[in-house]
């Protein structure tokens, strides 16, 4: 009688390159005739959940896509996540779009188009399934967030003079022979920043800190 060992390394070598084989098969099977399937696990993979609102992957690609946000997968994610916590806040202050912010609103869309051509933009629609209203969904959202930020954070703000004397002062040698009238609107506008990003920084660890956040990137 013959018996075949199972665990001899040409047997072995045999039956896995079969089944990579056969694996390879199914997957050229799928992009081929059944694209729908990819595009639905690529692009609907889970990047994250916040409050149990589920984040798709194809929410980063899109930012991305459309320039929108830079940065990593993960630092695109975190940003959107951000903006979510930000907008919940906007609806308890009742923040919403002006006109103005409307007028805003197609300006970025139209820079987005002419950034991109218009070719590009269309594929880019079609491409991620998107319609252009849904893309200036995506703008108004960043634009109320702005909004939001000017209300709850900005607005606190204050830079005194002395702020500006002290770090004119600290930074004389950046300024050559420029006097302290001739860049005290340019120290203000960097101390204000300074100070906007780190009182968001600590609104938004506020935040984070009472939503449930989950990041798979």
């Amino acid at each position: 009688m013959y018996y075949v060992d199972c665990f001899s390394d040409s047997f072995y070598n045999a039956l896995m390159f079969s089944r990579f084989r056969l694996a390879i098969c199914i997957a050229l099977c799928i992009i081929l005739f059944y694209p729908a399937i990819l595009y639905a696990v690529v692009f609907n993979n889970i990047a994250g959940v916040i409050d149990g609102e589920i984040i798709p992957y194809w929410s980063v690609l899109i930012e991305k896509a459309f320039n929108l946000t830079g940065g990593s997968d993960k630092e695109v994610l975190q940003k959107i996540i951000d903006r979510r916590l930000l907008l919940k806040e906007a609806e308890k202050f009742k923040i919403t779009e002006t006109s103005q912010d409307n007028k805003n609103i197609q300006k970025v869309l139209q820079d987005i188009k002419e950034s991109s051509g218009e070719d590009k933009f269309n594929r880019l629609l079609q491409e991620y399934e998107l319609k252009e209203t849904d893309l200036l969904n995506l703008i108004k959202n960043r634009i109320i967030v702005e909004r939001f930020i000017d209300f709850r954070i900005n607005f606190f703000v204050v830079v005194s003079d002395d702020a500006i004397k002290a770090y004119y002062n600290d930074h004389r040698d950046e300024y050559g022979d420029k006097v302290l009238d001739d860049v005290s609107e340019q120290i203000k506008a960097i101390l204000f920043k300074t100070e906007s990003n780190r009182r968001l920084e600590d609104y938004l660890d506020q935040l984070r800190r009472n939503a449930k956040i989950s990041i798979n990137l």
